[in-house]
C-alpha cells in the first residue's frame, strides 16, 4: 500500500480488552477505544474532504466479516476494501473454485453494523455462529489489528495467546530489531566507527 492510501485508512494499535456480551449479543465499545476511533475517523475525513461535516462520523460503524480461527473482524468503513480486494484479485496459485466458495461465504456472513448512542454494537447472529458465540458466552475480547478489530470469545483468546507465544519467541528477535532488517550496505555509518576492510572481504 502506498503512503497516500495509508493516510486514507483508519489505523488502531495497542488495544486489547475483554468486554461483556449481553443476551442480545450486544457489547459496548470501551470509551478509550471509541475515542481513538473517532480521532482516526476525523483524521481520515479531513484528509479526504476537509469540507465534510464531522457529524458524518458521529456514529461509529463497522463492517463485520467472518475471520479466521473463530474470530469476527470489524472493519471501519474506510478500510473495508482491505477485506475484499484479495478475494476479488486472488493469487494465481490458489484454486479458483475454493476462492469462489470462500468469497461467497465472506459475503454471506458480512454485515454492516452501526453503534447506538451508547456505542453499543450487536454481533449479528450468523457471525456469532461463525465465532461459536452462543447464549452462554458472556465475555468477548477485542484486539486492535492495525486496520481492523478482531473479536473472539475470551476463553479462546487465552488459548490463542498461549499458542502464539512460541511463534513470537522464534521470530521476534529478528523482527523487532530494526538493524536486522536493513542490509549492511544500506546502514548509515556511525561517526568514529571504522569502515570494514572491503579488500579482505573480497570486494
Amino acid at each position: 500500500m502506498g503512503n497516500n492510501r495509508n493516510r486514507s485508512l483508519v489505523r488502531l494499535f495497542g488495544y486489547q480488552d475483554s468486554v461483556s456480551l449481553d443476551e442480545r449479543g450486544r457489547f459496548r465499545l470501551p470509551d478509550d477505544l471509541a475515542s481513538a476511533l473517532h480521532r482516526e475517523l476525523g483524521r481520515v475525513q479531513r484528509a479526504a474532504d476537509p469540507q465534510m461535516a464531522l457529524a458524518a462520523y458521529e456514529r461509529l460503524s463497522f463492517y463485520f466479516v467472518p475471520g479466521t480461527q473463530r474470530r469476527v473482524f470489524l472493519y471501519p468503513i474506510p478500510n473495508i476494501d482491505l477485506a475484499l480486494e484479495r478475494f476479488e484479485n486472488p493469487p494465481a496459485d490458489l484454486d479458483p473454485e475454493v476462492i469462489r466458495r470462500a468469497r461467497d461465504y465472506l459475503y454471506y456472513r458480512m454485515r454492516f453494523v452501526e453503534a447506538d448512542k451508547q456505542n453499543r454494537l450487536v454481533v449479528p447472529e450468523g457471525l456469532r455462529e461463525h465465532a461459536h458465540i452462543d447464549e452462554q458466552v458472556q465475555q468477548i475480547t477485542l484486539v486492535a489489528q492495525d486496520y481492523w478489530l478482531a473479536l473472539i470469545r475470551s476463553d479462546l483468546a487465552e488459548v490463542r495467546v498461549a499458542e502464539q507465544v512460541e511463534a513470537f519467541e522464534q521470530v521476534a528477535a529478528d523482527l523487532l530489531d530494526p538493524a536486522r532488517r536493513v542490509p549492511a550496505a544500506q546502514r548509515p555509518s556511525v561517526p568514529g566507527q571504522a569502515e570494514p576492510d572491503r579488500t579482505e572481504a573480497g570486494q
